[in-house]
């Protein structure tokens, strides 16, 4: 008998046990389905970011999808070195790098594959307004071409430059100068023939100091202009008097 009532409490337990089990792995599914239900903001984030890539990061700039001309622009984006074409666009990227950088480069490669460029970049755009215009066109010009570029505004490195119109033009970069070759109509002004007196530009003495940048000059570097002999800072700045003297040397008082 005594035997007969352990048994049944065994039971008794057993069944029990059972019971708790069953109905926690009910409770626990339950709430995973719950979640299920409501846990999907991070899945909508993604689902709703567009990719704006327009470029493979290497050849083509990922946000405007024009040639890259300049590899000192560059940026390391998910363990790869990716390159852009001007400092605007490697900002933009660094803000947002989802929206124009894959996570791989054949994704971006495939993602950008036969892409239009972007028509409102300054570079490439501003060239392009002459197939579209064929009426008269705005002036873009933005620098005279001796100091400040004509196609930023920026100050100009005087190792890049180019003649146009009988005159030495200096710019920024190599694509400023690029743009300007499209259409130099566009960011220089024609001479119209008529000697209009130009504000003096001179900022040294060419002795000590530039005409031109007002900075040390490199006694390696002079010229015999208007009979005496002017030092100049570099070759550039010496390009630039021998265009026109009047604008960088006082002439001579006579006694």
């Amino acid at each position: 008998m005594k035997k007969f009532i352990k048994r049944i409490n065994h039971l008794i337990v057993l069944v029990t046990l059972c019971g708790l089990t069953i109905s926690t792995n009910a409770q626990t599914k339950k709430e995973e389905d719950h979640k299920g239900q409501h846990d999907h903001s991070v899945k909508v984030e993604k689902a709703d970011q567009k990719f704006l890539g327009k470029g493979d990061g290497v050849e083509t700039c990922p946000v405007t999808g024009e040639t890259i001309t300049n590899k000192d622009i560059k940026g390391d984006f998910y363990n790869r070195t990716v390159y852009f074409c001007c400092p605007g666009c490697l900002a933009k990227v660094k803000i947002n790098p989802a929206a124009y950088i894959k996570m791989t480069l054949e994704e971006q490669v495939a993602a950008t594959k036969n892409l239009p460029k972007n028509e409102g970049h300054d570079h490439g755009a501003l060239a392009k307004t002459q197939d579209s215009q064929k009426g008269e066109q705005k002036f873009l010009g933005k620098g005279d071409g001796i100091e400040t570029c004509p196609v930023t505004g920026e100050p100009v490195n005087k190792n890049v430059k180019a003649e146009f119109n009988g005159r030495t033009v200096y710019v920024c970069c190599e694509m400023c100068l690029e743009t300007i070759k499209k259409n130099p109509d566009l960011y220089l002004k024609k001479d119209s023939g008529e000697k209009k007196e130009q504000a003096f530009r001179g900022k040294g003495d060419g002795i000590e100091t530039c005409p031109v940048t007002g900075e040390p000059v490199n006694e390696e570097v002079k010229a015999e202009i208007n009979g005496r002999t002017v030092y100049v800072c570099c070759a550039g700045c010496l390009d630039t008097i021998k265009a026109n003297p009047d604008l960088y040397l006082k002439k001579a008082e006579k006694q």
